[in-house]
């Protein structure tokens, strides 16, 4: 699934396609992609002019000329930049149809992407983006001590704190698995266990690992791949997850489900 590199991917590539062109027409064929009643998102969408693609965590900030278009990938989203009529398929449910003769399509398998449309004034201030915690990309002042404090009120795994997004954001099953591997932290370790320096260790690999893989555009794995032609190369540089062997120690790797999300970690240097 697309994760913070790949999203951040995605909005790149966008970003030089898209800006400064107007969405005039909106084509909805499941409208269980948009959160908002399917009037709302229309009107206050169509006829508006893209002036800015912007990401927070794993969804796109579409800034139009009037508010935000946000959009969440989820498990298997795509966006498709195309010539009008010159693809279609029944996995094809939102086309943005553009001013210059292009279309935004997209596309969503499993039908779990959702899209809405946020007014100015309430775009960090309403769900979803007043939840997310903090983008080790974006935010460059972050509170370790804020951050470990609310680990530690938690009593969960480890891994499935870092998955809520409600502490750091941006971290999705992949990333999770190689944070946790650079930082020796065992993934099923409760929240209230892990101490401050273990913390700063996973805000600090957060930011590396993440970065790296943006420079790598992304993760081609399983049923993530680029729409865009864009293929990503940081599968290459994954340490655990979907691994056999641990490249630190050489003893076979565990994998497990924590949460139900399939998890790779070596007992033996993760504590």
């Amino acid at each position: 699934m697309p994760e913070l590199p790949e999203v951040e991917t995605v909005r790149r590539v966008l970003k030089k396609d898209l800006v400064g062109l107007v969405i005039s027409d909106i084509e909805i064929r499941y409208s269980g992609i948009i959160e908002d009643d399917l009037n709302y998102f229309i009107n206050n969408i169509k006829n508006k002019t893209i002036e800015d693609i912007k990401r927070r965590g794993k969804y796109l900030i579409f800034k139009l000329n009037e508010g935000y278009m946000l959009s969440h990938l989820r498990m298997e989203g795509k966006y498709f930049y195309v010539p009008n009529n010159s693809l279609d398929n029944k996995h094809i449910h939102v086309i943005f149809k553009l001013n210059n003769g292009y279309s935004l399509l997209y596309q969503d398998v499993r039908k779990f992407g959702k899209m809405s449309y946020k007014k100015e004034d309430e775009l960090y201030d309403t769900n979803p983006l007043n939840e997310l915690g903090v983008d080790p990309i974006l935010d460059t002042n972050i509170d370790n001590e804020l951050i470990h404090s609310k680990i530690i009120n938690k009593r969960i795994p480890i891994k499935s704190i870092l998955l809520e997004q409600s502490i750091i954001t941006g971290l999705g099953n992949i990333y999770v698995d190689e944070v946790l591997f650079s930082a020796k932290i065992d993934p099923n370790r409760p929240g209230n266990t892990i101490t401050l320096e273990e913390s700063n260790n996973i805000i600090r690999y957060s930011k590396e690992i993440l970065e790296k893989a943006i420079l790598n555009k992304g993760t081609t794995i399983r049923s993530y791949t680029s729409s865009l032609g864009v293929e990503g190369n940081y599968q290459n540089f994954l340490n655990v997850h979907t691994k056999n062997i641990c490249p630190h120690c050489k003893n076979t790797l565990t994998r497990v489900k924590i949460n139900g999300r399939t998890t790779y970690f070596c007992n033996n240097c993760q504590r």
